[in-house]
């Protein structure tokens, strides 16, 4: 006995000092996460955003707004997207791009399509003749406005903002509280009429978004936003954003919109608070992101393609029998099992009470490798989450003729 512990002396003695304050770290933390059942690693996300000083805010702000009342006029029909450019004097519209906005154009029939870019008269000129086809074909979407901005350089602080998703956001904000609609980030695609949302007599309506880690839940996404013009949720948003920015990546971002929305929620008719599946059923996450994009399905066969509607699996009617019939059918015609991802379940996502698929698309290079990409090819094929959803979409733009036959074969 004496022997082994002169042994673990010497073992202690001759481990260094760092070596020595490290072990004592990590052993300080585990008895913490013992002693507090870990509850400070949650805290951020049972308060998943920070609680901003609003009396910093002028009273200004609210000039424009409009007076308070029970319920709201409808959202208008306008959709919004911001496409920023590293040259201006070069526009190219991508086939990722053209899912969204023709998906928009078709599901909910829009009055008017913004698309809020900085590109030059002479790159827009250009793109409408010598364009690639993908970006010929949004701009030739019936209803499609281009209306030029300037992305700001600084805050009305004086705080510089330097990246192009920062500048983008404030561009989303003034377009909403100036006009009202739908904002769309680039990578969000429709799925469902959201009539019903825009009638629903809120002045605004978001969802939340999903994470797969602890710390990523409870936040609000900012990818979709619907909004009647110079709502109070989008007049807070914009001055606030002005207030609070300081270069970090969400701090007027989600985190705002989160603290806003949830304190706003509390005032009849102001702000509709919906669930991840609404707008954002999967995450930004990796594991979300590989069992959305890669395939794991055989091919659809070109018989199978045209048997898929843009209402398939959809209930006829809001009747009793009709919804317990469909939940049924659900049920007997489920997704396989086959090929299931530790963290899924079966392999298939179900998007049948999803408005709209925000994709978070932004690493698929990451999870298709290199050389991956999402082309007409990849969703006629129909392996994957992603394609499964987007595909009548681009399948009515084949009967419409938009796309050419020769180019699904």
């Amino acid at each position: 006995m004496y022997s082994r512990l002169r042994r673990s002396s010497h073992s202690l003695k001759s481990l260094s000092r760092p070596r020595l304050v490290l072990i004592a770290a990590s052993v300080f933390l585990a008895l913490l996460l013992i002693v507090k059942g870990g509850s400070f690693l949650v805290w951020g996300a049972r308060f998943a955003y920070r609680t901003f000083e609003f009396v910093s805010v002028a009273d200004q702000a609210c000039d424009d707004a409009p007076k308070g009342g029970a319920g709201s006029p409808p959202i208008p029909n306008l959709v919004h997207y911001v496409w920023l450019l590293q040259d201006p004097a070069e526009l190219h519209l991508s086939f990722k791009f053209f899912i969204s906005v023709y998906s928009a154009h078709i599901l909910w029939r829009p009055e008017r399509i913004y698309l809020h870019t900085d590109a030059t008269a002479d790159a827009i000129a250009r793109a409408r003749s010598t364009g690639t086809p993908w970006t010929k074909r949004i701009l030739a979407i019936p209803g499609l406005e281009l209306n030029h901005v300037v992305p700001l350089e600084t805050t009305q602080k004086g705080v510089e903002i330097k990246w192009m998703p920062h500048k983008a956001d404030f561009i989303r904000l003034e377009a909403l509280r100036k006009y009202g609609g739908i904002y769309l980030d680039a990578d969000a695609i429709p799925l469902r009429d959201i009539a019903d949302l825009r009638n629903s007599g809120f002045r605004s309506v978001v969802g939340q978004q999903l994470g797969l880690a602890v710390w990523a839940n409870n936040y609000i996404n900012n990818g979709v936003m619907m909004t009647v013009p110079n709502s109070n949720l989008m007049t807070f948003f914009y001055h606030s954003a002005h207030e609070f920015f300081d270069g970090g990546w969400d701090t007027a971002g989600i985190r705002l919109l989160t603290d806003l929305a949830n304190r706003l929620s509390s005032i009849p008719n102001e702000v509709l608070i919906l669930q991840p599946q609404a707008f954002s059923p999967v995450s930004w996450q990796d594991d979300d992101q590989r069992r959305l994009f890669l395939p794991s399905l055989p091919s659809a066969s070109s018989d199978a393609r045209r048997e898929q509607t843009l209402r398939d699996g959809a209930v006829a009617s809001g009747a009793c029998r009709d919804v317990l019939a469909w939940l049924k059918y659900r049920e007997g015609n489920g997704p396989p099992t086959a090929g299931a991802w530790k963290l899924g379940g079966a392999w298939e996502l179900d998007f049948s009470s999803s408005y709209v698929l925000h994709a978070f698309d932004s690493a698929l290079t990451k999870v298709l490798g290199k050389g991956g990409e999402i082309d007409l090819q990849y969703v006629l094929a129909r392996e994957s989450n992603y394609a499964r959803a987007v595909f009548p979409a681009v399948w009515k733009a084949v009967e419409e003729g938009i796309i050419p036959r020769e180019e699904i074969i």
